[in-house]
């Protein structure tokens, strides 16, 4: 009976996997120092495959610094951890979809790892910038394995494995490079096809962030850089005063990202159309005049509306508004259109651009007959494209974001929380109601909260995973003195409290409808909470020569004390690929506890000698996979029992023993 894997999987097994795909040839074996052979790659092979390379002192385009070797097998190194489910400081634990994750978010991302590759649409992060009083990860990669396990699951005095960078510190820049590349290589592997990535920085580190993250993702994905202005120029400064943030964006493959999965809302179309239809009744119907009304109110709002917003300036007989633009062709191919269009009130021709119109004859019937063609007053005009505001309320997202605002934090006590509104704007620039989204330097949790208020906003269904290392709160601060002891406390209470503000909204709305409105839904505005720490299991990887006799009496149930079942569930959901946040029914069959998950797709049972009529009741349920503990049976044949039953009663069914 095969074992469940307590480690995270190996990275560098799967890439020999993945070359051995792609050349059969250059795969070969090595014996390990304990005797085991191990597939691994003959790089003279792969050399004669891939032909010419840049090795030894040969010179070559790169972008290094002190450390990188280390911090990309930071990477790839397995660990030996999991993940605690903690419903009490959770909210709708039974039926949330979202996430929020407490601990370092390198071993989040290990751990997020088999289940979420390639599904999360869209990430979001905010990391510490390297200002020389922020502080950054401490991953020591030089720590030896008794060092790091010794260090395993625990966090220091200062609230975890933080410690300052001063400029005075000579790998300034490199410490915090160390720091961001393992996790953006990690961020890479879970993003989806066309997923994206958004990652905040300021002036000290933008250059080396896009260098790293070109790197990471490669140039041809990389989607430009977005500068928020923030309206706010920084203090007294030696050089430039700089008031924007930048916020570089990458996609996971370019070729499969389109222009129209990253577009955003046009700020105020709502807002013109409803005016629009206003003045367009007001005038019972007089277009003309509701056009006068309404280019007379466009030109109040200059200073607040876009140019492109000012353009849609005229409403037609319908009511609705458009912006008129040329059809006039840019150059004279042989099927544009050249007739001339006969004006619909004089009857007569108007004048043809002098290299005819950029549309086809069938094209020119079809937006004549869809009345998108806007004629002058009479046929000395040329006609013009009319472009409904209703057709074109998106438009390519902008690599300007102004706001000025603060971050509505709910009244709680955070240092300078990214804006609710700028994070919206990002999210929205992702058309997929359905979309999963990370931030792996969680913070305030604004970017949860953006996700459930624009769920509430549009019916979406978007789900988040948070994930944020407990930082102790510093006992001066404001947030000490309010009884929280680290930031995790704090984003969690803005997330409790943004969604019982999201939900008394919708349902105010929801009393206040117009009749035949539809009404709004409420969105999910739960999370589980899941800690991260060691195995659940006791290290019994130690030489024969170290055990006594006593510590093989204490190995009789190598489960760690004050472990429970829901621990054992959470650590072996990921080897099956269930996702954290799946339904899980808790039964009792014949006196033992059964969990079965993600509509039975798991069923375990982790109790102590487990009856055969249980065994045989899990096996009928049909699971594709099924886990139990060695502890769970009397002996070698009960375990071999264990298998037998599935194979006659669920053949396809997966087993597993932890």
């Amino acid at each position: 009976m095969e074992h469940v894997e307590l480690t995270t999987e190996n990275i560098i097994d799967e890439n020999v996997e993945k070359l051995a795909e792609l050349f059969p040839e250059v795969v070969t074996e090595i014996r390990e120092p304990d005797g085991t052979l191990r597939h691994t790659i003959d790089v003279d092979a792969l050399r004669e495959r891939v032909g010419d390379v840049a090795d030894g002192q040969r010179e070559r385009y790169q972008f290094t610094w002190p450390g990188k070797r280390e911090a990309k097998q930071e990477a790839y190194r397995q660990i030996d951890k999991c993940l605690r489910p903690c419903p009490e400081e959770s909210v709708n634990w039974d039926t949330t979809g979202n996430l929020y994750i407490e601990g370092d978010n390198l071993d989040a991302l290990k751990l997020l790892r088999n289940t979420y590759a390639g599904k999360v649409k869209m990430i979001y992060i905010d990391p510490p910038y390297n200002t020389g009083h922020d502080f950054i990860y401490d991953d020591d990669f030089a720590r030896t394995k008794a060092d790091y396990d010794a260090e395993s699951g625990d966090y220091d005095e200062d609230g975890g494995r933080l410690v300052a960078n001063p400029e005075s510190n000579g790998r300034f820049h490199s410490d915090w490079c160390s720091m961001m590349y393992p996790r953006l290589l990690l961020a890479r592997d879970l993003l989806s096809e066309d997923g994206v990535i958004f990652i905040s920085i300021d002036e000290n580190e933008d250059s080396t962030l896009v260098r790293i993250a070109t790197e990471v993702f490669g140039h041809a994905n990389y989607l430009g850089e977005i500068i928020w202005d923030k309206r706010n120029p920084k203090g007294s400064v030696g050089g430039v005063s700089f008031q924007h943030e930048s916020i570089v964006v990458f996609a996971r493959n370019k070729a499969s990202f389109s222009i129209g999965q990253f577009i955003k809302r046009k700020e105020h179309a709502d807002e013109i159309q409803k005016m629009a239809a206003h003045l367009y009744f007001t005038s019972k119907g007089d277009y003309e005049v509701a056009t006068q009304r309404f280019k007379q109110w466009l030109s109040s709002k200059k200073g607040e509306f876009s140019g492109g917003e000012l353009a849609y300036s005229t409403i037609d007989e319908s009511g609705r508004v458009y912006q008129a633009v040329s059809m006039a062709a840019p150059d004279k191919p042989e099927t544009r259109s050249h007739r001339p269009l006969i004006h619909p009130v004089t009857g007569k021709e108007c004048p043809v651009p002098a290299k005819g119109w950029r549309f086809t004859d069938e094209k020119m019937d079809e937006l004549i007959a869809s009345n998108k063609v806007a004629y002058g007053k009479d046929e000395t005009t040329q006609p013009r494209q009319k472009y409904y505001l209703t057709d074109n309320m998106t438009e390519a997202f902008s690599s300007l974001i102004y706001f000025g605002g603060s971050g509505d934090s709910l009244g709680l006590p955070f240092d300078n929380p990214k804006p609710l509104y700028v994070l919206k704007k990002l999210i929205e620039s992702r058309p997929c109601a359905n979309s999963l989204v990370l931030d792996f330097f969680s913070g305030s949790a604004t970017t949860a909260h953006a996700v459930m208020q624009l769920n509430a906003e549009d019916g979406g269904n978007r789900k988040f995973i948070m994930v944020q290392l407990p930082e102790a709160c510093d006992e001066r601060s404001e947030a000490a003195k309010a009884g929280y002891e680290n930031i995790c406390e704090i984003g969690k209470e803005r997330i409790r409290r943004a969604g019982k503000k999201i939900v008394a909204e919708v349902e105010e709305s929801n009393r206040q409808l117009e009749l035949g409105a539809e009404p709004k839904k409420v969105p999910d505005t739960g999370f589980r909470v899941l800690k991260i720490d060691s195995s659940n299991f006791e290290d019994v990887s130690a030489e024969p020569a170290e055990y006594t006799q006593q510590t093989l009496a204490g190995l009789a149930d190598n489960l760690k004390p004050g472990r429970t079942a829901e621990d054992l569930l959470f650590q072996v959901m990921p080897q099956f690929q269930i996702p954290l946040s799946a339904k899980i029914e808790k039964r009792n069959v014949n006196g033992s506890t059964v969990f079965s998950v993600d509509d039975g797709r798991l069923v375990a049972c982790f109790d102590r000698n487990v009856a055969t009529e249980t065994i045989v009741a899990m096996a009928k349920s049909q699971p594709d996979y099924a886990v139990m503990r060695d502890a769970s049976f009397t002996g070698d044949d009960a375990v071999s029992n264990f298998g037998e039953l599935f194979k006659t009663y669920s053949s396809a069914t997966i087993t597993r023993v932890v």
